[in-house]
């Protein structure tokens, strides 16, 4: 269990505000906010920094979606970070992930996709999928490290 504040009525009034923004710039795009990131706003320049990062890569990045989604149910099935796989397969699969790739991710995946990727979406798009892949790291650990529990779906 975790001893910070993961209701945002509760986080001090830097981090209520910084949730209120966040949410509602996510929910313009149809997303909703929360999860890890209630464990974050606890320190709102930090929380503010990495949503900032993650907002580019969700949503102005040069991957489509499917392949966003593909990575990171990768990275959630490889860290056992199960809140990032529940709250991502329901959008994996409404970007056109088909059902037989999340269950492939799920069974575990080879590791030949580097070249298949730059023929694909570039270098640029290369450099996403390791950034992108490093940035869900990091929110796998901040899951296990407060706690973040899974809400099914």
């Amino acid at each position: 269990m975790t001893v910070l504040a993961m209701d945002p009525s509760a986080l001090p009034p830097a981090g209520r505000a910084l949730f209120e923004e966040i949410a509602a710039r996510r929910k313009v795009r149809g997303e909703g906010f929360g999860g890890p990131y209630l464990a974050l706003l606890n320190h709102p320049e930090l929380a503010r920094r990495i949503e900032e990062l993650g907002f580019y890569l969700k949503f102005e990045g040069v991957l489509p979606r499917p392949v966003y989604q593909f990575i990171v149910l990768s990275v959630a099935r490889s860290t056992g970070a199960a809140f990032e796989w529940h709250d991502h397969v329901r959008h994996a699969l409404a970007a056109g992930l088909p059902h037989e790739v999340v269950d492939g991710i799920a069974n575990g995946l080879t590791d030949e996709l580097q070249e298949r990727a730059v023929a694909q979406w570039g270098r640029e798009g290369l450099v996403e999928i390791v950034v992108l892949s490093g940035f869900y790291q990091m929110f796998a650990a901040i899951n296990q490290g407060f706690a973040i529990a899974s809400t099914g779906g």
